[in-house]
């Protein structure tokens, strides 16, 4: 029976085994953030000593993004792929032996934890370059949106098997299953041919190719605005997840409202990650700007607050948008940027996203202890939805498209190389030694 269209990629070994390998990994690591936290609690740490291995983590991972995104250009991506899986699954390895013997402490909790962050630093530039070598540009967004679908279907279930496992067993033995996982997402990559291999430019001093991935982004200025928009978006959403329990705590159903919401907002990421599969703007930016406003739905929700079903509603619309904006952003990313800079490209994004977040929530409590809690959420709805609006007057913005094959790029680059085939070999945009054509978050 042959696939549909949108699982065509699947159909392509290469792609097939990526998937494959990142969809079994990815359900590992979905059980972590409730299996180190019950682990950590039940060898004596405290809610400090939770925060404390969470923010390990996060640190690690973004001290390393452009570090991973510097030899993700530099190495074979298969190779940085399988090298981050290997350390993962030897470090939840390893903290899973110390559990199940009853021996693992609070620093060594904060010790591998930060090991396992730097590793996926190189992991997730790497995964995300890498799907361009291995299936064709008209193919991009199915593909992307293939991978984005199983990340939201494991963030839903993960939790589930988590606490499954934590019923008939131990921390240790889920913090097992995910070194498992590592392990096979590593047989797996090892078996992926890629035969359309990049060619890595010339090798020359760290920071000089750090500095030639970024100035990439840089020289596209308003793509590089779109990112920082998209950093502040992140900012403002943090206030939601920071203040939405509290408000739900002050007489409107507590923790099983919360419940609620979170699930139907992991609903509404799965429904968008469907409709990645099929849509595919003429504008992409200029789509996704005007889509993201809708992510003001769960802050002004709030605010009243509405009743349950309305802000639950307002949430699974807002949390579609971001999985079906996601995927369309990461196409843009793949083809607007030469694919020997792209792992890099990829690291400045992550990074701005990562960053944001968590300066969302140190920042939210103080500012509603200031200001109040409605006002301090309707501040957040506008930081949400006035930037990406902003951002659709940009010329670079609006530039963008889609074409009749599928692919993504700038029209008048696309129409200057198919006048002047002389002109399309001398490029209009150099770094150092590298050069962009028309080829994201």
């Amino acid at each position: 029976m042959p696939l549909p269209q949108s699982l065509s990629t699947l159909r392509q070994r290469p792609y097939r085994l990526l998937w494959t390998a990142r969809s079994i990994s990815a359900m590992g690591s979905a059980l972590i953030p409730v299996t180190v936290v019950f682990g950590i609690l039940r060898t004596g740490g405290s809610a400090v000593d939770v925060g404390t291995v969470l923010t390990c983590h996060a640190v690690g991972q973004v001290a390393m993004l452009p570090v991973g995104g510097v030899w993700a250009d530099r190495l074979s991506r298969k190779l940085v792929l399988m090298v981050s899986d290997a350390i993962q699954a030897v470090c939840y390895g390893l903290l899973a032996v110390m559990v199940l013997k009853h021996q693992a402490t609070v620093w060594q909790f904060a010790g591998i934890y930060t090991i396992a962050g730097m590793a996926m630093a190189f992991f997730t530039p790497a995964s995300r370059a890498v799907v361009p070598e291995i299936v064709d540009g008209e193919n991009l967004q199915p593909a992307n949106a293939l991978l984005g679908l199983t990340d939201s279907t494991t963030k839903v279930l993960g939790p589930a098997l988590a606490a499954l496992l934590l019923a008939i067993s131990s921390p240790g033995t889920a913090i097992l299953v995910n070194a498992l996982s590592f392990l096979l997402s590593f047989v797996l990559l090892s078996r992926m041919d890629i035969r359309r291999q990049v060619q890595c430019s010339e090798k020359q001093h760290f920071f000089a190719d750090l500095r030639d991935g970024w100035l990439a982004v840089a020289q596209r200025r308003w793509y590089l605005a779109n990112l920082l928009c998209w950093g502040v978006w992140n900012f403002a959403i943090a206030f939601f997840f920071v203040l939405g329990p509290i408000v739900m705590e002050d007489g409107h159903g507590g923790a099983t409202s919360w419940s609620v919401i979170m699930v139907t907002g992991s609903v509404g990421s799965i429904v968008g990650g469907l409709a990645a599969l099929r849509y595919r703007p003429r504008r992409p930016l200029v789509a996704t700007n005007a889509a993201a406003v809708l992510g003001i739905g769960p802050l002004v929700l709030l605010a009243p607050p509405a009743p349950l079903f309305v802000v639950a509603l307002g949430v699974a619309v807002a949390f579609a948008m971001t999985s079906l904006v996601g995927e369309v952003l990461a196409t843009v990313q793949q083809q607007l940027f030469p694919e020997k800079v792209l792992a890099r490209v990829s690291s400045l994004d992550w990074m701005i996203s990562l960053i944001a977040m968590p300066v969302g929530y140190a920042a939210a409590a103080p500012v509603a202890e200031i200001f109040g809690t409605r006002t301090t959420l309707l501040f957040a709805a506008a930081l949400i939805g006035t930037p990406c609006l902003l951002m659709n007057l940009l010329p670079g913005v609006r530039s963008v498209q889609r074409f009749p094959d599928g692919t993504i790029g700038i029209a008048a680059e696309r129409n200057a190389a198919a006048a002047s085939p002389e002109a399309a070999a001398v490029p209009s945009l150099t770094v150092s030694t590298e050069t962009l054509g028309p080829s994201g978050r």
